[in-house]
This record gives structure tokens, C-alpha cells and sequence, in this order.
């Protein structure tokens, strides 16, 4: 048995199609049958049930969970024999959220690349936790997120804490103040009282969502059922419609930039519970290649200046 086997035997373990793996491989579909047959007998157990479909038998399904960890071990072992040569070509496999991307990279991303052009750089977007749980598993390096829900296994850098706005158009602000209007937006500005919206349309991101499991408390402490009109993946839509008029919308204080949107009003929602954290994180115990390590500290120099500067 070798690590080619082993990595043959994983594909066709997670696809559960032989044309699948073998072009998932680039190898022909024969010989990786063959190769899956050859594993078979050395080991003298069948790994794949073939009839009526593909199926792993229970020595398959507990080689697969051995199979992925043999494999982990052994990239780690390669990126460390990689560091000791002092080779600088290389891949680093960034998680990302899907709403912070576009905020936390522009200001790392071009400084790692500075430092090492010909490190190819996968971005791998998806929810906090979708990542928490591919970064515990060695198949990313390194996440910008949220703060993990669960920390056991993971170590992280705090990056920057952010603040939920809640984004109300104008019109709902004349309608439900009138002539109070100016005096209500004053008041506001400094920290909403959402009690005042809570017959207000709302567009929320979906459940499961780290902002929207944060909103949702803020509305349970405060007693509120808010009336959702519609929710959605992306904190954009939701921001891009409550600009025009839809509904009201939350969204991170960290987005706005020095952008302009006279047709809205931006209010703070300063509970403690809805701030979000920002950070940098990497599973506990694992090696980290040199280039990893510089990735971390660069992300958090230049948080750590942004927000100096905004102090």
C-alpha cells in the first residue's frame, strides 16, 4: 500500500463513481478499478459493495476516515520538507465568509503576494461554520471569519470588531414620525430603539447565518417577531432592496466605506451581543508552512493599523 492507492481509494470513497474519480484523477477508469481490486487483496477485504450501486462496505467506511488521515499527515509532513529546502512555490488554502471576503482581502492578499508571487492562493468561501469545520479537517489553512462558535481544536487572532447597522429608507421614517422625523433620526444616530420598527417590513439573511443568529437574539431579547418579508444568502440583496424602499435591512458598518446613501438612514444597534468579531484563525497543533504563518501576521499588521488609523 502507498499514498497513490490511498488517494485513489478516497476519490472513488467520496464519489461513489468510478468515471467520477478516474477523471477526478486523470487516470483511466480500467486502471483505477484496477488499482481499487489490488487494494482489495492486499488488504483481503472488500472495500466496495458493486451491486445494485457503488457503496462503501464497513472496512471501506473505516479506511476512508484512516485513508483521510494518513493523507493529511503526509501533506503536512511535505509542506515542513518544503519549508527546510527553503522553497518558496507553493499553494496556501484560504476559507473566507462569504460576506467579508471583499472587505478583509484587498489590504492582505497583494502584501502575501508581494512577499511570494509564486504561491498560488485557493479561496474558499462559505459560512462560519462550513469553514470552522473544513479548517479542523486540514483541508484549509487559514480562515478570515467570524470568531469560531466552537474554539476547541482552533486558535485565533481578533482582527477587528464590527457593529450591525440597521439600514431604515426615509420613508419609513415619515411614516411612522411625521413631522417627528428629524428629531427621531437625531435621536437614533447614536444607538436605535428597534421597538420603533417592529411592525416595519424586514429583509434578513437566512437562518444559520452568523448575522442573522445575532439579529435574531437582539429581536428575542428585545421581544420582538419581526415581520420578514424575505430573506436571502447574500447581505447585498438584502442591502441593495432596502435602499430601494422594500424593507428594512441589517448590515456591518464595515461595508459602508465613505459610500453615500441619502435615501437611508443608518442606525447603530450598540447592544453588546450583536457586535462581531473578526479574526484570523488556524487549527491547534498543526504545522503551519512558513508562508501560513506570514499570511497570519500580515493580516493581523494591517488590521491592526486600520484600525489605529481609525482611532
Amino acid at each position: 500500500m502507498n499514498f497513490s492507492n490511498l488517494e485513489y481509494f478516497v476519490a472513488v470513497a467520496e464519489e461513489l463513481n468510478i468515471t467520477k474519480a478516474a477523471e477526478r484523477l486523470y487516470i483511466s477508469q480500467q486502471s483505477l478499478s484496477n488499482q481499487i481490486i489490488k487494494l482489495e487483496n492486499e488488504l483481503g477485504v472488500k472495500l466496495f459493495s458493486r451491486t445494485p450501486a457503488l457503496s462503501l462496505t464497513y472496512a471501506g467506511s473505516s479506511l476512508l476516515k484512516r485513508a483521510r488521515s494518513i493523507l493529511d499527515l503526509h501533506s503536512q509532513m511535505l509542506l515542513e520538507i518544503d519549508d527546510i529546502k527553503q522553497n518558496k512555490r507553493g499553494i496556501i488554502k484560504i476559507g473566507v465568509s462569504h460576506t467579508r471576503g471583499r472587505v478583509l482581502l484587498p489590504d492582505i492578499l497583494p502584501s502575501f503576494q508581494a512577499k511570494y508571487p509564486l504561491f498560488e492562493v485557493n479561496l474558499v468561501e462559505g459560512n462560519t461554520e462550513t469553514l470552522e469545520s473544513k479548517l479542523r479537517h486540514g483541508e484549509i489553512d487559514v480562515v478570515l471569519s467570524f470568531t469560531p462558535r466552537v474554539q476547541d481544536g482552533i486558535e485565533s487572532i481578533k482582527l477587528v470588531t464590527d457593529r450591525l447597522l440597521l439600514v431604515v429608507h426615509r420613508k419609513f421614517m415619515n411614516e411612522l414620525f411625521g413631522e417627528q422625523t428629524d428629531f427621531m433620526r437625531g435621536k437614533f444616530s447614536s444607538s436605535v430603539d428597534i421597538a420603533a420598527f417592529k411592525d416595519c417590513p424586514f429583509l434578513l439573511l437566512t437562518k444559520g447565518n452568523r448575522i442573522r443568529t445575532l439579529v435574531d437574539n437582539f429581536f428575542a431579547k428585545n421581544k420582538i417577531n419581526p415581520n420578514v418579508i424575505l430573506e436571502t444568502e447574500n447581505t447585498e440583496t438584502a442591502f441593495a432592496l432596502a435602499l430601494k424602499g422594500m424593507g428594512i435591512t441589517v448590515y456591518p458598518e464595515m461595508f459602508l466605506h465613505d459610500a453615500s446613501f441619502p435615501q437611508v438612514d443608518f442606525f447603530p444597534i450598540t447592544s453588546e451581543d450583536t457586535l462581531a468579531t473578526l479574526a484570523v484563525s488556524y487549527a491547534q497543533g498543526r504545522y503551519l508552512s512558513k508562508a501560513v504563518r506570514e499570511f497570519i501576521d500580515i493580516a493581523v499588521q494591517v488590521w491592526h493599523n486600520k484600525v489605529n488609523v481609525t482611532l
